[in-house]
């Protein structure tokens, strides 16, 4: 890119009269008059958070109360699903331990466990960093076949579990794979009357839960689900409502103040063009971080995806070959004198974002360690490389092959962006061992950033094609291939799985990351998997999208059945 000559570069003038291509992205149906004017917020009164202590109280008493091992592991279920346990987070850590020492180091009671809590309890202990072993379900297999004994085909509550924690499972644990064939196969057969079990099942088998955002579980869990289980506690379902309705004011509020600085930004005149996206990355903020104390995650995260799809459809859209080399250029010098010689638009972009930068390491406390500023420099250099890399193919008629592809494709979906940023601001002190764990070469990175994009191809594909993109990698499978588009699709839900199993391995072995930062990848992850489940969640806002944002956003549960 240093060979880029910029006295070379075309006039504003003649760089208005090239033919561009076009996103066709649809204003948001949310925009900031309605933010700031019309967005009603009726939960920050102070006799509702009364309301909520008085009820966490109950429910606590609720969890200390149950003693029976299924109905522990059922009630830490619901808190989780039902968007409660950050309240219970100590409660429910003591809990598992006792049950992991109980159910897995004297293996009390293993033998004698039905299916279901045997498998939820392996999803509960895992998910919570216990290292149960997969042999917990030895005892429901036949010896000579080596698989699932068809007997277990009536126990539709076992069913479930088996297939939830199948999906907890790391490389080469095969009898997890197998279980994940076994319920992948059967379940979909099964004649199911219970109304709670049929919904769960259908739930499940569109999208599992630890591919889910909690939030956006939360809510579906709330309304559809929770009441109609026979085992439902009213206390629970109440707090959950009432917490719900209380944590989006907040959002709301925050989102009030992300749509102020969106505004400042005024990219709407110099880059119409793009996505105004600030809805649909706060709705990613909140994926990422949805507990009420992780605002400063949020907001960034928030920013990172808003600035990084503006800039993304400046490479995908908008730019000439040439105006995106100059471009380029000026990530990777960081020079604001080349400033001048971009076009408006693209001026406009880069002064905002070294802008973002710049405050951002401003805001960062000394006593956190380190200056990360270049760290986050070289972060947005990496994917205004990988950018121009796509760019160049589309130019040029180059077709990729799939491996390829994914050896620039996994940095194009900002997961790696939007780590490093989120881990600055989250983590108590920044260290260079940790930073490099982040950076782009990482197999933990490689693998998140993996899972993003395809899960992405699954669901904008046929949208990019359309407009003349270069080949996504259902199309790459099946260049390199000859397969069907229904061969490609079921390969790259495949690779997504395999590279779940490398993540799931990596949580389980983690020395190195933060916690949080363990948990906040996921999490991006979760919400890639959710706005991508029926299509291009992101960038068109299609009915679902919209459901999604007033769900989270806008409508509380109604009051009636709050209160």
């Amino acid at each position: 890119m240093s060979q880029v000559d910029v006295s070379q570069c075309k006039s504003q003038g003649e760089m208005d009269a090239v033919v561009r291509r076009s996103g066709n992205y649809k204003n948001c149906v949310c925009d900031h008059d309605y933010i700031q004017n019309s967005m009603k917020n009726d939960y920050l009164d102070v006799k509702y958070k009364i309301q909520a202590e008085m009820l966490m109280q109950q429910v606590g008493n609720v969890l200390r109360g149950v003693s029976q091992l299924t109905e522990q592991l059922e009630v830490v279920d619901d808190l989780q699903r039902l968007g409660l346990e950050y309240h219970f987070e100590n409660e429910i850590k003591t809990l598992l331990h006792e049950i992991y020492g109980k159910f897995c180091i004297t293996r009390e009671h293993r033998n004698q466990t039905d299916l279901h809590t045997a498998a939820l309890a392996f999803r509960l202990l895992r998910q919570h960093g216990h290292p149960v072993t997969q042999d917990i379900f030895k005892c429901f297999m036949d010896i000579d076949s080596g698989r699932f004994k068809l007997s277990l085909l009536k126990d539709i509550k076992g069913m479930i579990s088996l297939y939830e924690a199948s999906y907890h499972g790391a490389e080469g644990e095969g009898i997890l794979g197998e279980a994940f064939d076994f319920t992948k196969t059967h379940l979909p057969k099964l004649n199911i009357i219970d109304p709670y079990l049929k919904v769960l099942v259908a739930h499940s088998l569109e999208l599992p839960l630890l591919w889910r955002p909690s939030i956006a579980e939360a809510r579906w869990f709330i309304e559809e689900a929770y009441e109609k289980n026979p085992k439902m506690l009213p206390v629970l379902l109440q707090l959950a409502k009432l917490d719900f309705n209380i944590v989006q004011g907040s959002h709301k509020e925050e989102l009030r103040e992300l749509s102020r600085w969106w505004t400042k930004l005024d990219f709407g005149k110099d880059l119409s063009f793009a996505r105004d996206s600030l809805v649909a990355s706060y709705i990613w903020g909140l994926y990422a971080a949805p507990q009420p104390q992780y605002q400063a995650c949020r907001e960034v995260s928030t920013k990172v995806i808003a600035i990084v799809s503006t800039v993304d459809d400046i490479y995908d859209v908008y730019g000439t070959l040439e105006e995106l080399e100059l471009f380029t250029l000026a990530f990777e010098r960081w020079d604001t004198t080349i400033m001048e010689q971009l076009p408006a638009y693209m001026k406009k972009c880069f002064f905002a974002l070294n802008k973002f930068v710049e405050e951002l390491a401003d805001d960062i406390p000394k006593e956190k360690g380190l200056n990360v500023v270049e760290n986050l420099k070289m972060m947005w250099i990496n994917q205004a490389r990988a950018y121009l890399t796509e760019a160049q193919w589309y130019h040029k008629g180059h077709r990729p092959t799939l491996d390829e592809y994914m050896g620039n494709a996994w940095i194009t979906m900002a997961v790696p962006l939007c780590a490093m940023h989120s881990y600055v601001v989250d983590t108590e002190q920044v260290t260079l061992k940790e930073l490099k764990c982040l950076e782009n070469d990482s197999d933990f990175m490689k693998s998140a950033g993996t899972i993003g994009r395809l899960v992405d191809d699954l669901g904008t594909s046929s949208d990019e094609m359309a407009r003349g993109d270069v080949p996504k990698a259902i199309q790459c499978y099946m260049n390199d291939t000859g397969a069907s588009e229904e061969a490609a699709r079921n390969h790259v839900k495949d690779m997504v799985r395999e590279e779940w199993k490398k993540l799931n391995k990596y949580a389980m072995e983690n020395k190195t990351l933060p916690h949080s930062t363990v948990e906040r990848i996921p999490n991006l992850l979760k919400g890639a998997h959710f706005f991508y489940m029926h299509g291009d969640g992101h960038g068109i806002q299609d009915k679902e999208t919209k459901v999604t944002m007033s769900k989270l956003l806008f409508d509380p549960i109604p009051a009636s059945d709050a209160d």
